[in-house]
C-alpha cells in the first residue's frame, strides 16, 4: 500500500513514502481508509489506516530517495525480487539515517520479506520514528510471520504505556482472532466503537467476526450502524447486502446492491449480486442485459463473465461460441477461477476434448479441492477419458446431491465480501 505523505518535518517531499506489507492492497491516502489484511471463518477482517511516512534528507554517498523512488515503481508491477536487490544495496549504505532504515524496514515488508523487516526494526531505537508507529511496525510484522501471539504481547506492551491508535486495535482484534480468542476480539471491537464511532474499520471486523460465529442477525444490525453512519460507502453497503443475502432477506440485500450501484457504478460485486438474484428467479435475459452493460461499461470482472456464460447457456444451450468466448474472457482476468475453468472444462469434455478439458478441471480442482463442480466435472472427465479408477475415488468423495456452480460461485463470493477480499 502507498500512503500520501505527510512531513514528518524532516522532508516536504511526499514522493518518499513508508509501505505497508501486502501486495493486494490498493492506493489510499490519509483520509481513504480501504482493507489491509482480510480473514475468515476463524478470523477476522483487519483494516489499515495508512501510516505517515518519514524521510530523512538523502545522503551523498547513498540516495535512498532515488533508491526508495524505484523500489516503489518495482514493487508495483511485483517485481519483489529485483525490488530486494535494490533495497540491499541500500542497506549496504554505512550512512543511513534511522529514519531511513525504518522505510528500508517497510519497504522488506512490501517486498514480503518479513524476516529482514523485522530485522530491522528491531536494531531500531523504538522511538524511531515514534513509539506508536514504531511498535505498530513491529507488531504488524509479527503478524505477516504468524506470530499471532507475539502481535498481541506487543500490542499490549504499547497499550499499558498510551492509548493505541484505530490500525493497532484492529491488528490486536484480528491477532486475538487469530489464537480463537474471540470474546477478546469482539471486547476489543466493541470498546474501539465505544471510543470512536467513526471508526469504520471497527464495525467491519465486527461484522465479519459475527458472521464467523453464525449470528447473522446481529451482523446485519452492526453493517445497518455503519451504513447510518456512512450513507454514501459502497462498500458498507455491499457488506450489509451480503449479510441480508446470508440471513434470506432478498429484498432488503437488493436494495443495498441497488444503492451501492448507485453510488459506484464501476464497482462489480453488487453487480455480481443482483444478476445472481436475476439467476435464481430465472431472468436469465434479463441477467444476460445487466451484465452485458455492465461490462461495456467498464467493469472488469471475470466472475461476471462467468455468470454471463452461464446464462447463455441457459437461454441457448447449443450456442457455446458465446459462452466459451465469455469464460476465455473470465479465465484471463483471473486464471484461477474454480467457476470458469469447471464450466469451460465441462464444455470441452462434452465436446470431446478430454484432454483440454482435464486441464481445465484438474486445476480448478487443485485450487479449490472443497468445490463440488469441479470435483464432479473432473470425475466426469476422468471417466469419459478411460481412466475409471480416479473418477470413482472422487465421485466417492461427493457424498452429497445436487450440483449448482451458481451458487457455489455465489456463497464463495459472498464470504470473500464478508472477509473483505472482495474489494471491487
Amino acid at each position: 500500500m502507498r500512503s500520501e505523505i505527510q512531513s514528518s518535518g524532516r522532508n516536504d517531499d511526499p514522493s518518499i513514502c513508508c509501505a505497508c506489507h501486502g501486495d493486494s492492497v490498493h492506493s489510499t491516502t490519509v483520509s481513504s481508509n480501504r482493507r489491509h489484511v482480510a480473514l475468515f471463518l476463524g478470523v477476522i477482517i483487519l483494516f489499515f489506516v495508512p501510516l505517515k511516512c518519514f524521510g530523512a534528507t538523502p545522503l551523498p554517498a547513498c540516495d535512498s530517495k532515488r533508491a526508495f523512488q524505484k523500489a516503489d515503481a518495482l514493487l508495483k508491477q511485483k517485481l519483489y525480487s529485483q525490488a530486494e536487490v535494490l533495497l540491499k544495496q541500500l542497506g549496504n549504505c554505512k550512512s543511513l539515517s534511522p529514519i531511513d532504515r525504518f522505510n528500508l524496514g517497510w519497504f522488506y515488508g512490501r517486498a514480503h520479506d518479513f524476516n529482514a523487516a523485522i530485522k530491522i526494526f528491531n536494531s531500531l531505537s523504538p522511538d524511531v520514528p515514534d513509539p506508536q508507529t514504531h511498535q505498530y511496525a513491529v507488531a504488524l510484522t509479527q503478524f505477516e510471520l504468524e506470530d499471532y501471539k507475539g502481535t498481541v504481547e506487543t500490542l499490549k506492551t504499547q497499550q499499558g504505556k498510551q492509548s493505541l491508535t484505530a490500525e493497532s486495535v484492529n491488528l490486536l482484534a484480528v491477532a486475538y482472532a487469530k489464537l480463537n480468542l474471540y470474546q477478546d476480539a469482539y471486547t476489543v471491537l466493541r470498546e474501539e466503537l465505544g471510543r470512536d464511532q467513526f471508526d469504520r474499520l471497527a464495525y467491519l471486523n465486527l461484522v465479519t467476526l459475527l458472521c464467523d460465529a453464525g449470528k447473522l442477525s446481529d451482523a446485519a444490525d452492526v453493517a445497518g450502524q455503519a451504513v447510518a453512519v456512512f450513507p454514501q460507502d459502497s462498500e458498507v453497503l455491499v457488506v450489509r447486502g451480503a449479510a441480508y443475502t446470508l440471513l434470506g432477506e432478498v429484498a432488503k440485500a437488493q436494495a443495498d446492491f441497488e444503492a451501492a450501484i448507485r453510488i459506484s457504478p464501476k464497482q462489480a460485486a453488487p453487480r455480481f449480486f443482483l444478476a445472481v438474484s436475476d439467476y435464481k428467479q430465472g431472468e436469465y435475459a434479463a441477467v444476460v442485459e445487466e451484465l452485458s452493460q455492465a461490462i461495456q461499461s467498464g467493469v472488469n470482472d471475470s466472475d461476471l463473465h462467468y455468470l454471463l456464460a452461464e446464462s447463455k447457456l441457459r437461454l441457448d444451450p447449443g450456442n457455446l461460441q458465446e459462452s466459451m468466448r465469455e469464460l476465455n474472457r473470465a479465465i484471463e482476468l483471473n486464471s484461477r477461477s474454480v467457476s470458469a475453468r469447471s464450466l469451460r472444462g465441462k464444455l470441452l469434455m462434452e465436446g470431446h476434448h478430454f484432454e483440454a478439458a482435464v486441464a481445465d478441471l484438474e486445476l480448478a480442482h487443485s485450487i479449490d479441492p472443497d468445490s463440488r463442480s469441479a470435483t464432479y466435472n473432473l470425475a466426469r472427465a476422468y471417466f469419459a477419458s478411460g481412466r475409471k479408477e480416479e473418477a470413482k475415488a472422487l465421485f466417492e468423495k461427493l457424498t452429497e446431491k445436487g450440483i449448482d456452480p451458481v451458487n457455489e460461485m455465489s456463497d464463495r463470493r459472498l464470504k470473500d465480501t464478508l472477509r473483505g477480499e472482495s474489494n471491487r
